[in-house]
């Protein structure tokens, strides 16, 4: 019997650490143009929002923030002092953490206390944008990105990042239940059954 009860405590701690795993960002799709989230452009710039509402039918996404990639451009007079040029929206652009590598990266952003969470991330570059959902801690989080696969330039290869934007709603994080102190309650029950089935058997 107290093999047993080993046996089942032992399935379920697994089923309790194995929680369900998450993509972190979820490619959506690759449209024309540059992301706009002023209202509805029908031109060359998509608007943000139709995008978005076609996906999953959100209408409360909020512009929170972008981070432009700048570079000198001489034909274009486009002189540079920081290659970053960071841009607010709800929130300031310094909570969002970008490595820029070209046509990969990582960010690194927290939100924590704005009362906003990200949901969704539009990585520009050349003439399109890549817009990906955000599954996971809207609050606080961390995760990669690459251009390669999803943006191309007029020369058929991969170009690198102009600006990438971010999209969210407002958030209030849940009040936390300790995992452990809930996998300790199950393995007192089942110790609990298998005591008292261990009783009835004498």
């Amino acid at each position: 019997m107290i093999k047993k009860f080993v046996t089942v405590a032992a399935v379920a701690i697994f089923t309790l650490a194995a929680a369900p795993a998450h993509a972190g960002l979820v490619y959506i799709g690759t449209y024309p143009g540059n992301d706009n989230a002023s209202g509805n452009n029908n031109g060359a710039n998509n608007d943000i929002h139709d995008e978005i509402l076609a996906y999953n039918g959100d209408t409360t996404v909020e512009y929170l923030a972008k981070i432009n990639i700048c570079e000198d451009d001489v034909q274009q007079m486009l002189i540079c002092a920081n290659p970053q040029v960071p841009e607010n929206g709800a929130v300031s652009a310094s909570s969002f953490d970008l490595i820029n590598n070209g046509t990969s990266g990582s960010v690194e952003f927290d939100l924590t206390g704005t009362g906003y969470g990200l949901e969704y991330v539009a990585l520009k570059g050349a003439t399109s944008f890549a817009l990906y959902y955000w599954d996971m801690d809207p609050s606080v989080g961390v995760f990669l990105w690459d251009l390669a696969g999803v943006l191309v330039n007029n020369g058929g290869q991969t170009p690198d990042l102009s600006h990438i934007s971010f999209y969210g709603g407002d958030y209030t994080p849940p009040n936390e239940v300790p995992l452990p102190a809930a996998a300790w309650l199950m393995i007192v029950g089942l110790g609990g059954l298998g005591f008292a089935g261990r009783r009835k058997a004498a």
